[in-house]
């Protein structure tokens, strides 16, 4: 009977750990998760525990002929991360389950679960007023959750050995799967924040904040593929290097930064902007129709020359150069080499200005 009890004990730890991992996952980029995140990732949070919660109902422990369920760890943890939106939702799942299950016969039972629900969501609110550190409030939600449980079974029609044989089992199991239930949720939230900064850094050029040439080069091979017509636009900082020998590197770099600003604010969100190295920035048009790419380049050259750089409270007359170049399905590298050519010729004809490759 022992053997049994544990068995399913684990089997509900790896709904938890299995249902869990597969929420945070989807939520990768919207970690960490917080009462006052997006009401859609409260709500996706709040629907994710309510499956949880649903698979420990049907998975419940035997304990003596008594049925236990560990619902109130999902309960609790959508009161942790996502308030009482995530709550109400993981609440009304389990309810509506509970009223299938029941067939709709067990109408006490189902208001009894009515309020037990409005119980959760008063103590939550209770406990987040007065508990700010998020381990005090878990336990706290679980042990008061734990003894509004235990008191119901207490009040019901109990065999004269309940509390050796159901009422301590339950509150041992319940308190153990807390404990990994959080630490689980903890280094869940952790691991993929982890993962996305480190995505972050492995595509994103440091300086700027721009996609780097790992990212450049992706999205044009996606283009290749799908053998899409598209443009590219090569930017050069003009007399980059005199701006470096009178202001030092940090005002360089502060340069580039403003350009970045610059090319963010007039490429819609189609458009793959990047840094492609040095003073060198890449614009990658996926439709020339909806975006022209000579409209584009004229229109950022004249921000640049029209936006002047303010550095030590005197302004910087910064300019750039432009080459221009259409793919029509030749490879990418021979694109970028015809907008290099575009760029070249900018610059030798007095910079400050775009061109468009000619063949």
């Amino acid at each position: 009977m022992m053997l049994a009890t544990v068995n399913i004990f684990f089997i509900n730890i790896c709904i938890i750990f299995l249902v869990s991992t597969f929420a945070f996952y989807l939520l990768r980029d919207r970690l960490p998760i917080q009462p006052d995140s997006m009401i859609s990732t409260r709500l996706y949070f709040g629907f994710a525990n309510g499956i949880t919660g649903i698979l420990l109902m049907h998975h419940a422990i035997d304990l003596n002929g008594a049925l236990i369920d560990l619902r109130l760890l999902p309960l609790a943890l959508s009161a942790l991360f996502g308030g009482n939106i995530s709550i109400t939702v993981t609440g009304l799942m389990l309810l509506i389950y509970r009223f299938l299950i029941d067939n709709g016969d067990s109408i006490n039972a189902l208001l009894s679960s009515v309020m037990t629900l409005l119980g959760f969501l008063m103590l939550s609110f209770i406990c987040r007023r007065f508990i700010t550190r998020q381990g005090y409030f878990f336990t706290a939600i679980v042990t008061v959750g734990s003894l509004l449980v235990l008191w119901r079974l207490i009040t019901s029609n109990s065999p004269v050995d309940a509390w050796r044989t159901i009422y301590i089992p339950y509150f041992v199991l319940t308190i153990g799967g807390a404990f990994l239930f959080y630490r689980l949720s903890l280094l869940l939230q952790q691991h993929f924040v982890l993962y996305s900064y480190q995505s972050y850094l492995a595509s994103t050029d440091q300086l700027t904040r721009l996609a780097n040439r790992h990212v450049i080069l992706e999205k044009v091979t996606t283009l290749e593929k799908n053998r899409a017509s598209w443009g590219v636009i090569l930017f050069d900082l003009d007399h980059f290097k005199s701006v470096n020998d009178t202001h030092g590197h940090a005002g360089g770099d502060a340069v580039l930064r403003h350009f970045s600003i610059v090319l963010n604010e007039h490429c819609p969100a189609p458009i793959t902007v990047g840094r492609y190295g040095g003073e060198e920035f890449i614009v990658i048009i996926p439709d020339c129709d909806l975006y022209e790419p000579i409209h584009l380049a004229e229109t950022i050259v004249a921000a640049v020359q029209q936006t002047p750089f303010v550095m030590q409270d005197h302004a910087v007359s910064i300019t750039v150069s432009a080459g221009i170049a259409y793919a029509h399905h030749q490879p990418a590298e021979t694109v970028f080499k015809q907008a290099d050519i575009a760029l070249y010729e900018a610059k030798t004809q007095g910079r400050n200005q775009y061109r468009l490759y000619q063949s």
